[in-house]
């Protein structure tokens, strides 16, 4: 905005003294220029000096920014001036500023005596600081000397000096401090410092004491190139007080069964990904802990892993969970065209308890090679390749090289006008490992396996005409599919797999004659909006399969055991018709046990609310009849009043044990909020309340 140009001044009378050059202008005097303007009910203004005094239901504004009061002096030159028992406005932030004077310095600096603030809507806030100065900077910070805290008007705490800010827009500076306290790590305080480096790049510095633990430093490092290169590092180190763990002490043995003797503590972590010239794209992962308690230790509360950026959701790739045996880095740079793609990586898994004997496998090299399909000259046959390079290192056990390429024939035909479609395929797999170990003799294990197949699919759709939410139609396509697989390997007869994890799942038998058929099930819905506008959305789907193993009906040998060629009968199901619910479900019901063998349910459900509140409820559960059952869930529901309830819970029900279950109860009003939460994990029971203030933050105590 310009300061170029004249000020324009209205009122109901207007007088002007053409000797001393002033203006006097008496009701509704309204002075303007460029957005800002002053209005009161008299003014004089001095047009040499830019001096104007004013009395009367005064109010100036300067962007959105509003100064109230009932006399005041200002020069609409340096915009410095003067208001008794007015009060300041700061959009930004929503804070209410009250003061016997107000004092607008040079610049956007505003200096209070005997003030009140408060970011509360209305004449009777809920809470309020006074003081006996504020200076306040607006995209900076304001301090107040002798501050009290109060509710309502009844002080509670009181603070020498008091820090706040003022701040809308990146820039570098301090932000608000955060403290708490548990039972574990005593008082926490913790004091960020943002530094805004550049526009592509900026850092925030964590300085944490732990009463009880030390001192503990955080960096942040994030950068942004461009809407598709971004990365973002943290890295908190403490150099603990405690540098044993006591294995005599019921407590700490239930955060974990391992020892430990490091005094220096961290855990880095990052998420990077960046274009590169000639089509390349780069994805970095980064994730190493000290030791296999620090995430337990200092994960929940206003400080640890949830207090942090979320990486995980931010790069839309997930962390180990912080019980996970293992912490994963990886690399990938990967090239993808419409005719192929082409992927190179490392990985690297951690093991934070440094067993003595570590037999992780760590696939240190890998390259994957895919030719997409590609039509052989003029014939309707499409050839497609895939192959891959992996190099697996372990310190303790069997490392070396493996080799895959499988090359595919792929004859697709539509029939009887395309409502059917044929499509015959043919594929040859060779697999080759080279294993560094000493003791075996033969140290070069391969396999090969030709597999011919078909598939025959039909569809049949119709439309239905529809008036929920902004459909007004709505696609059911179904599709019946029969596909058959028939596979001769040709292996060595001493052949195990020893590091491809898909092995691990192929029976050793030399000959795979399958066939599967499914019904496939498609909704799609149109949409038109408010304004007309068309758009297409998947509402549902639904599939069943089934398969049948034709080698197995025809078994002979070992005939006292029961022949089982039907395949356990899957089924899946997906919904989500808005943002506001995502359901996923899978199952497989075994014919011969005559029970369900796994089970997969997954929902994340919002609802609407009236005042823009929204009700959330998660939840997550797995079943596998030889294996894992578990149940996580999550729910916030919103009550009258501002009230809301929720409660998480996360149980191994295989052990018949909670891993950690939490309960709150929540107030939120306009400009404050208190929560108080009850939670217990790794036997631990801890009850926290924390205190919202807007514009000021969070306050927790454990």
């Amino acid at each position: 905005m310009t300061d170029e140009g004249p000020w324009e001044i209205s009122a109901k009378t207007l007088t002007y003294r053409h000797k001393e050059k002033i203006y006097i202008a008496e009701g509704d005097v309204v002075i303007t220029k460029n957005g800002q303007f002053l209005q009161a009910q008299k003014v004089t203004y001095d047009v040499d000096s830019g001096d104007v005094e004013a009395l009367g239901d005064i109010r100036l504004k300067s962007g959105d920014d509003i100064l109230t009061g009932e006399r005041g002096s200002f020069n609409l030159k340096t915009k410095a001036g003067r208001m008794d028992n007015g009060r300041l406005f700061l959009s930004g932030n929503n804070y209410y500023l009250s003061g016997e004077i107000i004092e607008k310095l040079n610049g956007d600096t505003y200096r209070l005596k005997g003030c009140k603030l408060t970011t509360c809507d209305g004449d009777s806030p809920a809470w309020s600081i006074t003081g006996s100065e504020v200076e306040v900077t607006i995209e900076g910070y304001g301090k107040i000397k002798h501050a009290a805290f109060r509710v309502r008007d009844v002080p509670l705490l009181y603070f020498p000096y008091m820090i706040f800010s003022a701040k809308t827009k990146r820039q570098t500076g301090l932000l608000l401090p955060r403290l708490g306290y548990s039972g574990r790590n005593g008082v926490d305080i913790e004091v960020p410092f943002f530094w805004a480096i550049s526009d592509q790049t900026d850092a925030t510095f964590y300085q944490r004491y732990i009463s009880k633990r030390g001192y503990m430093q955080g960096l942040e490092f994030r950068y942004l190139a461009d809407e598709d290169s971004k990365g973002d590092f943290l890295f908190d180190i403490l150099s603990d007080r405690k540098d044993k763990k006591d294995m005599n002490n019921i407590e700490e043995v239930e955060i974990s069964p391992y020892e430990r003797t490091n005094s220096t503590r961290y855990w880095f972590r990052s998420r990077v990904d960046q274009d590169l010239p000639f089509g390349l794209v780069a994805r970095l992962d980064g994730d190493l802990v000290s030791d296999q308690d620090y995430l337990r230790e200092f994960e929940g509360g206003l400080f640890g892993f949830e207090a942090r950026p979320d990486l995980a959701e931010e790069f839309g790739r997930p962390f180990e969970e912080k019980r996970s045996p293992t912490r994963r880095s990886a690399f990938r740079l990967s090239r993808d065209t419409e005719n192929y793609s082409l992927q190179a990586g490392s990985s690297y898994n951690q093991r934070p308890e440094n067993p003595s004997v570590d037999q992780t496998s760590q696939p240190l090299g890998s390259l994957d090679f895919v030719l997409l399909p590609e039509k052989l000259m003029n014939l309707p046959i499409y050839f497609n390749l895939k192959s891959s390079y992996d190099y697996v290192w372990r310190d303790e056990g069997e490392k070396g090289h493996q080799v895959s390429i499988s090359p595919e024939l792929r004859f697709p035909l539509w029939l009887f006008d395309r409502y059917l479609e044929f499509e015959p395929r043919i594929s040859y797999l060779f697999n080759s490992e080279w294993i560094d170990n000493p003791e075996q003799d033969d140290n070069h294990l391969y396999k090969g396996a030709y597999e011919a197949g078909a598939r025959l699919a039909a569809s049949a759709e119709r439309i239905y005409d529809v008036g929920w939410m902004n459909a007004t139609k709505l696609k059911h396509k179904i599709s019946p599919v029969l596909s058959y697989a028939y596979e001769v390997r040709q292996d060595n007869e001493d052949y195990r797999p020893w590091f491809e994890p898909i092995d691990r799942n192929i029976p050793i038998d030399k000959i795979r004659n399958l066939i599967c058929l499914s019904l496939e099930n498609f909704f799609d819905a149109r949409l038109v909006n408010e304004k007309g506008a068309v758009s297409y959305r998947q509402w549902a789907t639904f599939n069943l399969r089934q398969a049948y193993d034709i080698d197995e009906a025809r078994r002979d040998e070992n005939p006292e055991i029961e022949k089982k060629p039907l395949a356990p009968l899957t089924a899946s199901l997906s919904i989500y018709p808005t943002s506001d619910l995502d359901l996923r479900w899978s199952t497989a019901w075994d014919h011969y046990e005559k029970e369900i063998s796994y089970t997969v349910l997954s929902l994340d459900l919002t609802v609407d609310r009236s005042g823009g509140r929204e009700d959330t409820y998660e939840v997550d559960y797995v079943n596998y009849k030889y294996g894992q059952e578990s149940l996580n869930f999550w729910i916030d529901v919103n009550l009258a009043y501002g009230f809301s309830v929720g409660s998480s819970l996360e149980r191994d029900l295989d052990l018949s044990e909670n891993i950690s279950n939490r309960y709150w109860l929540q107030y939120k009003s306009q400009c404050w909020g208190v929560k108080l939460i009850g939670e217990r994990e790794d036997e631990e029971t801890s009850i926290m309340l924390q205190f919202h203030l807007l514009g000021l933050g969070d306050f927790r105590a454990f």
